[in-house]
């Protein structure tokens, strides 16, 4: 386990730990805002095939449908709540900070209903959603406490939506740093996993890169604690400046074609959902082929 420290310089468990039975089969969901409706598509089509998941990881969007998943562990029930919003409710949403909460508008009071109000425990699937900590700059997996709180941890955006506290840590997006989070399945004891990735984060041209490291500095400079907005702006210029991190792989990679679909354009979620199915269904042979593989 590693230790950070909170703001009050008390250390908090903040790593990623594996639970006390290792899971086999792990199904990742990765970041991608409204592009990551893509994932109910996919989970439907797995469910049907009753692909054996141990574990559900999700960083940012993935984290909101994988908590749908692992409320009931029924892929019938995340299509009806995913797709019972309109897209004015989801703008509305997004200006509420994306909170997930009875008094949250009407988006943010059905997912507080259909999983948001569970403890960890509670939940029928094994769950870990995904942020990062602006203190180290070092991503959390969050497997306990409530649900809402932890999902909310995972899709905050920096700079435009306050952090979120859990534990003594600000936290923000998860899907910032690795968009498909395999990493945390791996070192959870996942020992076959599958993937689903429908976007990355913005990289700028090489050339801009320095002078994106400088204006984090400078932010930096006149920042009071790293969950400021100057410090957030210094969080997101860093990260700007560097080098995409090297992933980990998968056992299986399922990426959607999702050419043509805004990550913050509620009105393709139809779209998405249906070119997840699609993707699902095209690697459903070669899952088959290595679940078999594994069963001799």
């Amino acid at each position: 386990m590693v230790g950070l420290r909170n703001s009050n310089g008390r250390t908090v468990s903040a790593s990623i730990e594996p639970p006390n039975e290792a899971p086999s089969i792990a199904l990742v969901l990765g970041a991608g805002g409204t592009r990551g409706w893509a994932h109910v598509g996919v989970i439907e089509v797995l469910h049907e095939a009753r692909l054996p998941v141990d574990l559900v990881v999700g960083a940012s969007a993935g984290s909101l449908i994988g908590a749908l998943y692992a409320a009931r562990r029924d892929a019938g029930f995340v299509r009806r709540v995913a797709t019972s919003f309109t897209p004015t409710e989801f703008l509305e949403w997004f200006l509420r900070d994306l909170r997930i909460a009875p008094d949250a508008g009407r988006m943010g009071r059905r997912l507080w209903r259909a999983c948001g109000r569970l403890d960890f425990s509670q939940l029928a699937l094994p769950f870990a959603a995904v942020a990062i900590d602006l203190n180290s700059r070092r991503p959390v997996a969050i497997r306990q406490g409530n649900v809402a709180r932890a999902v909310e941890a995972s899709i905050r955006p920096p700079v435009i939506s306050r952090p979120v506290d859990y534990d003594g840590l600000a936290l923000v997006d998860g899907g910032l740093q690795n968009a498909v989070p395999v990493s945390a399945a791996r070192q959870l004891g996942a020992s076959f996993v599958v993937s689903v990735g429908v976007g990355e984060l913005f990289r700028l041209p090489r050339p801009l890169r320095p002078f994106s490291g400088d204006l984090s500095a400078a932010f930096a400079a006149v920042s009071l604690a790293p969950d400021d907005v100057n410090g957030q702006i210094a969080f997101m210029g860093d990260l700007l400046s560097r080098e995409r991190p090297p992933r980990a792989r998968a056992d299986l990679e399922i990426r959607p074609d999702m050419r043509g679909l805004s990550s913050m354009w509620p009105w393709h979620i139809p779209a998405a959902i249906e070119r997840g199915r699609r993707a699902a269904r095209r690697a459903l042979p070669e899952l088959q082929r290595a679940l078999a593989a594994r069963a001799v």
